[in-house]
């Protein structure tokens, strides 16, 4: 009986010109730390070209005679690309959710994770490209129009960071997977900009160029390390339908709109998306505005303006490692612990700069420094794991969509707050009346996602929508329930 069922899978797979084999996930934890380094360093080498030239590029540009909305798109031009480039992808991502459904989506194979690699490969090749040509001409012109490239890659190189360490691994492997990325992430944005003013300090800006296109290079060599360290697992591939039924159109465009409004009735989700908006929206903010303060109304310099992203950098790390320990112990308080660490975020912002122009203390500044360093930690961490928590509850096609939708909002959160800081750059007045809207912008935050939780539950998982939806295809009524049960819809 099974027999024709396998020929017919077999036939399937030659028809698709592909001869798929599923992914063995079983790992060595050498291999695992391997693997896991070399998508982290991604998220790295992604992060660190957008934040190691924040603590010298505005200043050196401005000393060339460079206006402060010049600048601010020099360097802000990268979170707009990257929210553009995310924003194709999600839609791609969204645009799958009305084709007919392919059991192969499900599967996680060999041929899938290898050209997901490579895609990295391809994204972290045009970062190398154009942090050579910073290097070797470092001028407005040139630092805006690579920016533009490297933000674009970056939305696939944060994206397919994100999902294969996800899929890649299972069980505690994969959240050693997802915590090394979540760290490499929070590592990268604020101990960037230090690294930069260190490097810049020594050696001169190309220097900074180079060692960024360097450490490109060491990712790409990871990364074709993995490819072949890929392999087939022992078990074979699911069988396929024998006879596939035609759907039609109007059927599918039905059933693609009830798997994106039941994705989008995620609380989890809605959670997770409104508190990274609203914390990248006010660090991108902060971001932009600070090495302009501080060299401003400070008289500091690239390397003393580093030195303050490192305070920042510190206190972030260590929330975020704090954040992640006592997670799974918050249980149901999840929602207003971090809604809690929002409003702080919003507030500790506004002090910030209420601190540093009545007192002339620098004592003073880094000591609010650290405070909203606590305050990022104990925000960005927990919106990446109710992401990872999001992601969990999808299946199929949704799961992309799911980090899609997230991994744009970020973008659009810090490209926003990096358009507001830019306008703003030289107007202290109006620095401290946007840092006032946000600390009242945290409130609402944390009411929005409270009231996220108290909304009812979903129905049912999106998988076993899936399901019931394939179930229909194969036919109505006590036919679809007994396909359903039997298993022949999995």
């Amino acid at each position: 009986m099974a027999a024709p069922a396998e020929a017919a899978s077999r036939q399937m797979q030659s028809d698709s010109g592909e001869n798929l084999q599923l992914l063995d996930r079983d790992y060595s934890w050498p291999k695992c730390i391997f693997m896991v380094t070399g998508l982290s360093l991604c998220i790295t080498v992604d992060i660190l070209q957008y934040s190691m030239p924040l603590a010298f590029l505005p200043s050196v540009l401005e000393d060339r005679g460079h206006r402060p909305m010049v600048i601010a798109t020099a360097i802000g031009i990268y979170y707009w690309t990257g929210f553009a480039g995310g924003a194709v992808i999600t839609s791609y991502q969204i645009r799958q959710l009305f084709k007919a459904p392919d059991p192969r989506d499900e599967w996680i194979t060999v041929q899938k994770t290898s050209t997901r690699i490579k895609y990295l490969i391809i994204g972290l090749l045009f970062g190398t490209i154009t942090l050579m040509a910073q290097a070797y001409h470092p001028h407005c012109q040139m630092h805006t129009g690579c920016r533009f490239i490297q933000g674009a890659a970056g939305a696939f190189i944060f994206f397919y960071g994100f999902l294969l360490s996800a899929e890649l691994f299972s069980g505690p492997q994969q959240i050693f997977a997802m915590t090394s990325a979540a760290t490499a992430l929070n590592i990268a944005e604020v101990l960037g900009s230090t690294l930069g003013a260190n490097i810049y300090d020594a050696y001169g800006q190309s220097m900074v160029f180079f060692f960024l296109g360097a450490a490109s290079i060491v990712n790409q060599v990871f990364l074709v390390a993995m490819l072949f360290m890929l392999y087939p697992a022992d078990e074979p591939l699911p069988l396929l339908p024998e006879n596939p039924p035609i759907i039609p159109d109007e059927q599918l465009k039905a059933d693609g709109w009830k798997k994106l409004t039941h994705m989008l009735k995620s609380k989890v989700l809605g959670v997770a998306v409104v508190l990274i908006v609203s914390a990248a929206l006010i660090k991108a903010s902060v971001e932009e505005i600070l090495p302009f303060h501080a060299d401003h109304r400070w008289g500091m310099g690239p390397l003393e303006i580093g030195n303050l992203f490192s305070v920042i950098a510190i206190a972030y790390i260590a929330a975020a490692v704090v954040a992640g320990r006592v997670w799974e112990s918050l249980g149901h308080f999840q929602v207003a612990w971090s809604g809690v660490w929002m409003i702080l975020l919003g507030v500790c912002a506004w002090g910030v700069f209420l601190l540093a122009g009545h007192f002339k203390d620098q004592g003073a500044l880094k000591c609010g420094l650290a405070c909203y360093g606590v305050c990022l930690g104990m925000t960005h961490t927990p919106a990446a794991l109710f992401l990872a928590d999001a992601i969990e509850q999808e299946e199929g096609k949704c799961k992309d969509a799911a980090n899609g939708i997230w991994n744009t909002m970020w973008e659009a959160g810090g490209s926003l707050g990096f358009l507001l800081g830019g306008i703003l750059a030289e107007d202290y007045e109006h620095q401290v009346q946007l840092m006032g809207a946000y600390a009242i912008f945290s409130f609402v935050s944390a009411a929005i996602m409270l009231t996220i939780m108290a909304c009812p539950k979903r129905s049912e998982s999106s998988g076993k929508l899936e399901r019931l939806l394939a179930a229909k295809k194969l036919g109505e009524g006590y036919g679809a329930t007994q396909a359903l049960e039997s298993g022949k819809v999995a």
